[in-house]
């Protein structure tokens, strides 16, 4: 398939921003007993591990998640990711980064449901193994742009859609957009996290308009801007668009997005943007 592996990038900051809000998402869609499905259109292999070759060739999970592993002054919006974090390192070395599929695994409860899915074809196979005995899981393997017309509307009529693609190749934004509006048409009302990497203020606002245009009550804009010396030659700002955001959502992401740039960025000379578009 495809030569981009997550594995090169694990425990990164942006993993780190996106999984410590995806934790909460699923924890405020969690305030109703009524059951929710939580879809993966890109979930990758699902944990990895950070003594692998392509984890330490550029390490960039030291200047992730190793600045807040082991902490113990932080917001209580960030300990259920921080919890799943330690559970996965249980011996106190930072060796395992928990992935998108094993955070949503340890929040569900026994009335919700996992799916999750993958387009590459090994990458798949080891989220299949690795998923092997998890309750109310389907493991997918198909392009995730189109995962929300094969999978949309759920049974549950709630949800989360994490779109978490790789933005490695040309038309990715638009791909985005488009299958955030096949969603949209057929579920309206479900919660949209979509990750993106900030190139541009005119990427991310034409990008940010397309998916205003088809629909859904609100847009929660979140990023976060790390100074570029930290990361030379790297991506140093990221951001989440969350489409239908629970309520005072952006209360939550000031309060974990403040934490998490404070940690970052030693240099105080990075930013946040946390903007809600009617």
């Amino acid at each position: 398939m495809f030569a981009y592996r997550h594995h090169f990038h694990a425990g990164n900051f942006a993993d780190v921003f996106k999984h410590a809000f995806l934790s909460q998402l699923i924890l405020s869609l969690q305030k109703k007993e009524r059951p929710i499905v939580y879809v993966d259109t890109h979930a990758g292999i699902g944990h990895y591990d950070l003594t692998h070759p392509w984890a330490i060739k550029n390490k960039e999970f030291i200047q992730g998640v190793g600045r807040i592993f082991g902490c113990i002054d932080y917001p209580p919006d960030i300990g259920p990711y921080l919890e799943i974090l330690n559970q996965n390192n249980e011996s106190g070395a930072l060796l395992k980064y928990p992935g998108s599929p094993v955070i949503a695994k340890n929040l569900l409860r026994e009335q919700d449901r996992l799916v999750l899915n993958e387009f590459n074809s090994s990458d798949a196979e080891q989220l299949r193994l690795l998923s092997k005995g998890w309750l109310r899981t389907e493991i997918r393997h198909e392009d995730g742009f189109k995962l929300t017309k094969s999978v949309l509307p759920p049974r549950e009529r709630r949800g989360l859609i994490f779109i978490d693609p790789s933005y490695d190749r040309s038309g990715e934004f638009e791909r985005v957009a488009s299958a955030v509006e096949m969603g949209l048409r057929k579920f309206a009302t479900g919660v949209y996290a979509i990750w993106y990497p900030v190139m541009s203020e005119s990427v991310t606002l034409d990008f940010i308009q397309r998916v205003k245009t088809y629909g859904g009550q609100s847009l929660l804009r979140s990023e976060i801007h790390l100074s570029q010396a930290l990361f030379p030659g790297l991506m140093n700002a990221c951001g989440l668009l969350i489409v239908n955001p629970p309520f005072q959502f952006e209360l939550v992401a000031k309060t974990i997005g403040s934490w998490l740039l404070d940690k970052f960025d030693s240099s105080h000379n990075g930013r946040l943007l946390n903007q809600i578009i009617d």
